[in-house]
Parts: C-alpha cells; sequence; structure tokens
C-alpha cells in the first residue's frame, strides 16, 4: 500500500478511537476527516451520464397501491441525480406515473417501463421490509434495498448492489413522543436515498459521518 495512503488510513483510525471515548466530538470528526481524506469517494457506476434516466422506487406494498416511502425515494433519489450525475435527463415523476396509469401496470418489469417513457437507463430500487418503529415507543427505521439499472436497448442488467439490513440510527432511535411518524419517515427515506444514490455520484466521506445529527432537527 502506498505510504502516502496509509498515513491517512492511520491517521483516521486514531481520530476515531480518540473520539468515540469522548462526548460531544462529532463536528471534531468530521473536521478532522476532512484533513485526513484524500480524494472523493468515486461513483461505482458512472453509466447514467449524458443518458435519459427513470429512477423507480417500489415496496412490497406498491405495486398494488400509491406507497408514500416508493414515491418519497424515488423523488429524493432523482434530485440527486439531476444536481451530481453530468448531463443526466431524469425522466419527470409524473411522466412514469402517467404510463403506469394508462397501461395497468400491475408487475416489475422496469424494463418495459423504460420503454414506455423513453428512457435510456433505469434505476430501479427494490425496498423490502421497510419499517419505521423498533417497539411501541421508538422509531428507528429498517430496510432492505436492492438497486439495480437495466439498460433499456438491450433489456440488460447493467449493475445491482444490495443492501441486507440498512438500519437507521445505526443505534438508539427517536422516542414516538419527540417527534412524528412523518417527520422520522422523511428523514429516514432522505437518508436512504442519499446512500443509495451514491452509487453513482463521487461524494464526500464526511457526509456520511454525522448523520444521526439530523435527529435533532425533527
Amino acid at each position: 500500500m502506498h505510504l502516502v495512503t496509509r498515513n491517512r488510513l492511520h491517521t483516521l483510525l486514531v481520530i476515531i478511537t480518540i473520539a468515540v471515548t469522548q462526548s460531544g466530538c462529532l463536528g471534531l470528526v468530521s473536521n478532522l476527516l476532512y484533513t485526513a481524506r484524500g480524494d472523493l469517494v468515486p461513483a461505482e457506476y458512472e453509466g447514467l451520464a449524458e443518458q435519459r434516466v427513470a429512477v423507480i422506487a417500489v415496496t412490497d406494498s406498491s405495486q398494488y397501491s400509491d406507497d408514500i416511502a416508493a414515491r418519497m425515494v424515488s423523488r429524493e433519489i432523482s434530485q440527486i441525480l439531476s444536481v451530481e450525475v453530468e448531463d443526466i435527463d431524469v425522466v419527470r415523476e409524473d411522466e412514469i406515473n402517467d404510463w403506469r396509469d394508462n397501461n395497468s401496470w400491475d408487475q416489475v418489469d422496469f424494463v418495459t417501463i423504460g420503454e414506455g417513457v423513453k428512457a435510456d437507463k433505469v434505476v430501479a430500487v427494490e425496498l423490502t421490509g421497510l419499517k419505521l418503529r423498533d417497539g411501541a415507543t421508538l422509531y428507528r427505521g429498517q430496510v432492505s434495498a436492492t438497486t439495480t439499472v437495466y439498460d433499456i436497448a438491450t433489456g440488460k442488467r447493467e449493475f445491482r448492489r444490495h443492501i441486507d439490513d440498512y438500519s437507521y440510527p445505526i443505534t438508539g432511535g427517536q422516542y414516538t413522543s419527540e417527534t412524528t411518524e412523518p417527520k422520522f419517515r422523511r428523514v429516514f427515506l432522505h437518508r436512504l436515498s442519499g446512500v443509495l444514490a451514491r452509487y453513482f455520484h463521487p461524494y464526500d466521506f464526511r457526509d456520511s459521518v454525522a448523520g444521526d445529527a439530523e435527529l435533532l432537527h425533527l
């Protein structure tokens, strides 16, 4: 391993070791990680640039009903990609909804939808086991997520990643007396969407360090 890379990793480990033994250190960790890091973390898949892309999220129940979680994740990822991916043309949400309504879409066939809205690629996000509570009094989101890119011209799968159990916050949670389910859902799905969108654009590692702090603003 290159000497500079080893030094950066050693510095990062020292920072985290010190930080986790102290309280109120989240801001310090975030700032120090900036000085220790190298370049941005690169995208795993770069094939969305200069393409017309439809983002479609589904949950266990969204094939049969208008599911708010599926809509929110589709919308969030679309917004992130439109900003972060060069010259991307994201298919509007209403175009996808109109096609589904007019064609009685009742099965998961992402390539057919992509053809229907004249997309070059489809980013398909399949969410299973979504829940927002850990017991009766604590909000803590959990879900499994599979993200797949389909090339519409060939009908082939070009990229796939699976997260078996995404949890937010990683530890603890938010008491139901401190916030509402819609507010917690918004934060949880926002965080999830950001994680899934990172497959397709470079990102700063610092962005993933202080995620739990968002709960303070619910």
